[in-house]
């Protein structure tokens, strides 16, 4: 018998692409039957509520670590993205969310959802593959489909690196714009040390804005350099992949991305975080806390084969094992009924 799943669609936010595909695909499998009802800003804009097994589920994809309490005490169970490990040991209803990552699957109720609600257009267009291609969206199902969105260990020895620029001033709060500049100036210097090393076997950059040209006019990537179909093709071609935090200290998508494509990884410290499946320090990726050190950690997985290829088939296989969006919503759905 088919398990009955109740998305409640709340936003068009991004951060909610790999659920629903996972979903979406469970629903292709034949193992679930799949119930979407528009319930828009009922709850914040990063939050989704799952009904399954008579029981009611939030997915928290926010990038702060905070746990809404209100939402938490309605819910059966409470999905966080950046899930702190205290928090994990401390409130019993918490289970991770893990990884996540832009990634979609075919879907008719989201490509007519701007029939029913006209203000989600824009969110429909990405699920169209006529009006995407078109209009040349980023982030679409003709980039983003669930089956380019993986790949298995390349053997080019190639570094990879693309990020954008945070302006401070478009935050009034204080602390906000101190840790944008903070992520500026790291991203900044990551590329600079890692071009001046690697030359163009580094394939870094940075997005170009009206924020960033009086930044560093030595990284700018145009528009299309910087787009989507172009961004895969290089990190379908690289075995290496540099991290450095998103917002509010979250994991970078960056993260799920080089691993659906089989990178060996160098990132920031994550051990502070509750994840799905468990990411192991020297097995899954190398650990940096500047970019000087993020350098000689880039030099052990450039000089040394068995290390690299090592790292990149393990996080193969965590992909196959609990990434894969079908998978990773398959183990959410076996813990919920556990």
């Amino acid at each position: 018998m088919k398990k009955k799943v109740t998305l409640y669609f709340n936003s068009g936010l991004l951060h909610f692409t790999q659920l629903i595909t996972g979903l979406e695909y469970l629903r292709d499998q034949g193992e679930i039957d799949l119930k979407y009802i528009i319930e828009d800003h009922i709850y914040p804009v990063d939050i989704f509520k799952i009904r399954y097994s008579n029981k009611i589920i939030f997915f928290d994809m926010a990038d702060s670590c905070i746990i809404k309490d209100s939402l938490y005490e309605e819910s059966d169970f409470y999905f966080k993205r950046m899930l702190l490990k205290k928090d994990f040991w401390e409130k019993s209803k918490l289970r991770p969310y893990g990884l996540n990552y832009q990634v979609y699957y075919k879907n008719k109720f989201l490509k007519y959802l701007f029939i029913k609600n006209k203000r989600l257009l824009k969110y429909s267009l990405r699920f169209s593959p006529i009006a995407s291609s078109v209009l040349n969206i980023k982030d679409c199902i003709i980039n983003n489909e669930l089956s380019k969105m993986q790949s298995v260990p390349s053997t080019r020895i190639q570094i990879l690196f693309r990020s954008r620029l945070w302006n401070p001033d478009n935050n009034e709060l204080h602390w906000k714009k101190e840790e944008r500049k903070v992520l500026n100036e790291e991203r900044i210097r990551l590329n600079r040390i890692l071009k001046k090393h690697y030359g163009s076997n580094f394939k870094g950059g940075i997005q170009k804005d009206q924020f960033s040209v009086h930044q560093c006019k030595d990284l700018l990537l145009r528009k299309q350099e910087y787009h989507k179909r172009n961004y895969l093709k290089i990190l379908k071609s690289s075995s290496i992949g540099i991290v450095n935090p998103g917002l509010e200290g979250s994991i970078s998508w960056k993260f799920g991305e080089y691993i659906s494509h089989s990178l060996a990884i160098i990132s920031t410290p994550i051990e502070e975080f509750e994840l799905l499946g468990p990411l192991q320090e020297e097995e899954h990726y190398l650990t940096y806390n500047s970019p000087e050190e993020c350098l000689e950690k880039t030099e052990r997985l450039y000089s040394n084969n068995n290390l690299r290829r090592s790292i990149q088939q393990a996080n193969r296989e965590y992909y196959q094992n609990w990434l894969h969006p079908g998978v990773k919503m398959r183990k959410i759905l076996e813990l919920i009924d556990s």
